[in-house]
């Protein structure tokens, strides 16, 4: 599965502008006063206008080079703050994803990722920048009833579940290693913060096997 894009909401389409263009150095694809949109290697992040009083917040992961974990890691906190998972440390060790990842937050609260996947094998030896955000590798959900959504979203895209993420009530990952729906159950912490996963409006087109597909999530 690949994401393609991913449209999300913000209180703050200016702040959002500078957080992206200014700190990561995203490129702007499109700008109004109601979105914006920014390119993230092959993705698109797009960020809508919010018209609720309640901030929005997301989990969404980039792909980044597999041999620069530790230069990108420098690179961030160079420019923001890290979240760590325990005191001092921030690279977290997903063994049976044969992947490692650090986080931190944009201007809106969002928790973002940067994680490396060995297994896909996309080494670079250029210095690391906004050029090496490879693509939007995971977007989260936040349901009532994680089984029956990933069930659903599962007979309507042809999409499955991840095969190195055992499937749980509470918690449960669909797609590939090139791109992974994340389901959480409602008021779930995202890890590795103390955010209580909530649901909001997300708006996901992504391909499988050749064809592309438009999914509209309303909380």
């Amino acid at each position: 599965m690949q994401i393609t894009e991913v449209h999300l909401l913000t209180n703050s389409l200016k702040e959002t502008q500078r957080f992206y263009a200014e700190k990561l150095g995203f490129k702007v694809a499109e700008q109004t006063d109601e979105l914006l949109c920014f390119e993230t290697g092959i993705s698109k992040l797009w960020f809508h206008q919010s018209e609720t009083v309640e901030k929005p917040v997301y989990h969404v992961a980039f792909d980044i080079p597999e041999n620069q974990l530790k230069k990108g890691l420098k690179w961030i906190e160079d420019k923001v703050e890290l979240i760590p998972y325990e005191p001092g440390k921030y690279i977290v060790d997903f063994s049976n994803w044969n992947a490692k990842s650090f986080y931190f937050y944009d201007n809106n609260g969002n928790i973002l990722e940067c994680i490396v996947r060995y297994d896909l094998l996309n080494i670079c030896n250029e210095p690391f920048g906004a050029h090496s955000f490879l693509k939007i590798s995971e977007i989260g959900f936040a349901v009532a009833d994680v089984l029956t959504f990933c069930e659903e979203i599962n007979f309507m895209y042809g999409t499955d579940y991840f095969v190195k993420q055992p499937k749980r009530e509470n918690f449960s990952v669909l797609g590939d290693d090139y791109g992974l729906f994340i389901v959480s159950s409602l008021n779930r912490h995202w890890y590795p913060t103390d955010k209580l996963a909530k649901s909001f409006w997300t708006k996901v087109i992504f391909e499988m096997d050749y064809q592309v597909y438009q999914f509209t999530f309303l909380p």
